[in-house]
């Protein structure tokens, strides 16, 4: 059984990861928020040459505000569900079973050791000696060529 300072670093890793990985969807979100508010843009780029301004004015829907409160919202959900998770993790204690962690790498160890084992076999395979070869006759062009001997 892990002790309580074990315990706090065991709890203080998972918890930086979940909350960065957390962190990094939510900015995800924001950047394809972005990217939508661009391709709009360029639509209504588009629809203008094709009619007028008046009209793009009118059926832009996706407007600077818009980005910004939608932005916000995503921030919002994002900071919200990062409370959420620390006062959750609060709750529980974690504990590595260190006996089958130690299993685990002894057994990447061997399936490791296994993959070697048949890699270096099988170069040994690939480096026998190449055959014997015999001259047979010289072209006029003195290349010779090659013949197996058998």
């Amino acid at each position: 059984m892990a002790g309580n300072n074990e315990d706090l670093d065991v709890k203080e890793y998972v918890l930086f990861h979940l909350q960065r990985n957390i962190t990094s969807l939510f900015k995800r979100y924001i950047v394809t928020t972005e990217d939508l508010l661009r391709e709009h843009r360029a639509m209504l780029k588009k629809v203008e040459k094709q009619t007028s301004k008046d009209f793009v004015e009118n059926i832009d829907y996706f407007d600077e505000d818009k980005y910004i409160y939608l932005r916000k919202k995503i921030l919002d959900s994002g900071n919200e569900t990062l409370r959420d998770l620390e006062r959750h993790m609060d709750m529980i204690t974690i504990e590595l079973n260190l006996e089958k962690i130690k299993n685990m790498k002894k057994e990447q160890r061997e399936r490791l050791q296994g993959t070697l084992t048949k890699v270096m076999s099988h170069t040994k395979k690939l480096k026998k000696p190449p055959p014997k070869t015999t001259k047979v006759k010289k072209s006029p062009l003195k290349k010779t060529w090659l013949v197996k001997s058998p």
